[in-house]
């Protein structure tokens, strides 16, 4: 069984599970399901740290079973970036002739972002955006099973994670989130060129990860994301799927608000506190990224 040699590696929050499905409808390659395994990380960062991930080679393999005639076996586990001495030793050691994508977004939009999004996602997350920057790194080594997305200001430091994956492989594309946004198919061609893959029109209608919502307590937060007795009466009395993803969709919109955008001052101090790391970044890649910081 096959191997991937296509990883998405980074960073979170950058549009990478997107691309992931984008690149999973183009005939020669295959994304496999769950989209982040963690294999090349899980072990080395402690097991409890990523819901699901998978921890040996036998089950890794299985994710890309039926897929060794495919010109490309990709994965986007994100923490991969974050962690790249780890993640490269085990590139080295695992698979061949790998090719690497990178997805950066601005870093002070990515740390707002994630903090959303494991706000709405993991039951640890209660904090205050400002208290949990301050309590990130500290809250993480001290907490066994604390995620490492929550490592907020950590996670947009993109210059030394994104040098070494360059200075340790020939084959890495590195793709900016707002050149994406404003001009995907411009991007998705890139990519293929990258690939050297066939032209393909994505359809790019499906929408992923879309993030502008939050709970509005922590009851009904903790009702939607527990294994409850509440969703077991559920399925008892609504045996159809169908009918119970609607209920679902309509308990969603009764108890979610749009997030509220970040405190300017907050936002203020995260541009000061990523401006050295930007600008070296912006001489690295030979790109001016120093409006993310302005």
């Amino acid at each position: 069984m096959a191997l991937p040699n296509l990883l998405i590696v980074g960073a979170a929050k950058s549009g990478t599970t997107s691309l992931h499905n984008y690149l999973n409808q183009h005939p020669s390659v295959f994304m496999c399901s769950p989209k982040e395994p963690h294999f090349l990380i899980n072990k080395g960062i402690g097991k409890q740290r990523i819901p699901k991930g998978v921890l040996n080679i036998e089950d890794y393999k299985l994710l890309f079973k039926g897929a060794s005639s495919m010109k490309y076996r990709g994965e986007s586990s994100v923490m991969y970036l974050l962690f790249p001495e780890l993640a490269i030793k085990n590139i080295n050691k695992y698979l061949k002739d790998v090719k690497i994508i990178i997805m950066l977004r601005n870093p002070v939009e990515r740390a707002y972002s994630g903090y959303q999004h494991i706000k709405r996602y993991n039951l640890m997350e209660s904090l205050s955006f400002e208290k949990a920057l301050d309590q990130s790194e500290d809250r993480y080594f001290n907490t066994s099973n604390m995620t490492p997305a929550s490592r907020y200001l950590e996670l947009g430091m993109y210059f030394n994670q994104v040098k070494k994956f360059i200075k340790a492989f020939d084959n890495v594309h590195v793709i900016i989130y707002d050149d994406y946004k404003n001009d995907f198919n411009a991007e998705i061609d890139n990519v293929f060129k990258f690939l050297d893959l066939d032209a393909f029109k994505i359809n790019d209608e499906e929408k992923y990860m879309v993030g502008d919502w939050e709970w509005k307590n922590e009851w009904i937060k903790s009702l939607m994301m527990k294994k409850t007795p509440f969703k077991t009466v559920l399925r008892f009395l609504f045996p159809f799927k169908k009918l119970r993803n609607s209920i679902r969709v309509n308990l969603h919109k009764r108890n979610t608000n749009k997030i509220e955008k970040i405190n300017p001052e907050t936002k203020k101090w995260l541009k000061e506190y990523y401006k050295s790391d930007v600008e070296k970044l912006s001489l690295l890649l030979d790109k001016d990224l120093n409006n993310w910081t302005r």
